[in-house]
């Protein structure tokens, strides 16, 4: 099903199950909701309205041709969606760089917020990048490298540095899974998985998205 949001994007959202309703944020960024909802969904459903989202330029969703990618205006998109969807309150589930999302949207819409479900987020990026280039460096045997917090440029370029290592060592799926099998069976699922490049690049290149989110969620009471 779609939704169309208030600057015209064509949103993707799967809505099933039975009980409160629950919203899952994926992550990426760039992914989509589809391999969460295969695996989880009939987990969920029995006990919450599930609501399945590919956040826009993610997945089933249509791209921002203006490149509108930011905090902001995915926030808004998920408010958006609530209103559509006559929810006057639910649950969120972040996952991965959704958790960034769920404690903004938690932060702002506190009196639409249940309560947030946090399942191994993303809320600093720095942290997460950097524990990507650590476990890559061990993986590919390589010296950890040292790198400031405000040396931006070189812990981007670092960053892709060694993924690019890994995927030419055919190492990468090290970085999510302990068997190559297991990554097999979710890029069966992703196998049509189309995202805009230009999300996944808006968010590695702004600063916006690389502040401490966990600050905010001392203001958050409704945690999980």
């Amino acid at each position: 099903m779609d939704f169309v949001t208030s600057d015209g994007i064509k949103l993707y959202y799967e809505r099933k199950g039975n009980g409160i309703p629950c919203l899952y944020l994926h992550g990426g960024p760039g992914y989509w909701s589809k391999s969460f909802q295969y695996y989880a969904g009939k987990y969920l459903e029995k006990n919450f309205d599930m609501i399945y989202l590919d956040q826009r330029g993610c997945g089933r969703s249509e791209y921002s041709l203006s490149k509108e990618y930011s905090l902001e205006k995915i926030i808004n998109d998920i408010e958006e969606l609530r209103i559509f969807l006559g929810v006057k309150e639910w649950y969120i589930i972040g996952h991965s760089f959704g958790g960034i999302l769920a404690v903004n949207y938690a932060y702002y819409f506190p009196n639409r917020t249940i309560g947030l479900i946090l399942s191994n987020v993303t809320l600093y990026m720095y942290y997460s990048f950097m524990h990507q280039i650590n476990k890559g460096s061990e993986i590919l045997e390589i010296e950890k490298p040292v790198i400031k917090k405000d040396d931006f440029k070189s812990f981007v370029d670092t960053f892709y540095f060694i993924l690019k290592e890994l995927l030419i060592k055919g190492d990468y799926f090290k970085l999510q899974f302990l068997e190559k099998e297991n990554k097999k069976q979710l890029d069966l699922i992703d196998q049509s998985l189309q995202s805009d490049p230009n999300f996944q690049q808006y968010v590695f290149s702004s600063k916006e998205y690389f502040q401490d989110f966990t600050l905010l969620t001392k203001n958050i009471k409704n945690q999980y």
